[in-house]
């Protein structure tokens, strides 16, 4: 399985002028792995994210996916008038209420692991930032994706709180083995999660260059791809 995006471009009109967001993206996302897409800020990585998710399609070039995508966004989107259980939920409810049950004992389950243990029938006024976030990434989990597209889900965290969150993430995606597109702008965060980097330049979005992250406790490697990857912001970004 893997998405497979080629020779995309995608435009938008503004007040009757025709603003290019991406220019020719081309790129794969496997299966069981993550897989960033590093740029600056309003470059066009969550205009391609969203199409991959089916909001709208490119002007040119295809997307294809070969597997279910489920979608994180920036915004952890929890519903404030149903607990932490009924919303991670959800998105079985909406499609198979016959299937409701089973996937609340499965969600109680997962608990624990997302750090969310005693909060089933917590309200989301009730969370901390960092617990609304692993409650929106459950609900990732619960929709059944063999993808998630995760845009920049921890860009609303403190410091602290994000750095924790990496390394929780990190253990996720290894203990499900989902294929990940992580959207972000934080090239340590980058780095730390991704199996591949694309990096963008600014709008009108192209692809400019793809690392492979040297392995974790390689301080030198890691040195170095941060400066590769500044090089090429600066010149491009």
């Amino acid at each position: 399985m893997e998405i497979a995006i080629n020779q995309v471009y995608k435009s938008f009109l503004l007040n009757g002028e025709k603003i290019p967001v991406l220019d020719n993206i081309s790129l794969t996302v496997p299966h069981g792995q993550c897989t960033a897409l590093l740029g600056p800020s309003g470059c066009g990585k969550s205009t391609l994210l969203s199409m991959i998710a089916g909001f709208y399609p490119p002007d040119s070039g295809s997307i294809t996916t070969t597997g279910k995508v489920s979608l994180c966004m920036q915004k952890d989107m929890l519903l404030p008038w149903r607990d932490l259980l009924a919303n991670v939920c959800l998105p079985v409810e909406i499609n198979d209420r016959s299937e409701l049950a089973a996937a609340k004992e499965r969600a109680k389950s997962y608990l624990p692991l997302f750090g969310l243990e005693g909060f089933a029938h917590s309200y989301p006024s009730q969370l901390s930032g960092g617990m609304s976030q692993r409650a929106a990434l459950l609900r990732t989990l619960m929709a059944g994706g063999d993808f998630w597209l995760l845009d920049e889900p921890f860009a609303k965290l403190d410091a602290l709180t994000r750095e924790e969150m990496q390394s929780w993430l990190l253990g996720i995606i290894q203990r499900f083995q989902p294929g990940v597109l992580l959207i972000t702008h934080d090239i340590e965060e980058a780095i730390k999660l991704a199996d591949q980097i694309h990096v963008l330049s600014r709008r009108p979005a192209s692809l400019i260059a793809t690392f492979t992250p040297p392995a974790a406790g390689d301080e030198n490697g890691i040195s170095l791809l941060k400066e590769q990857i500044h090089h090429c912001l600066a010149i491009n970004g």
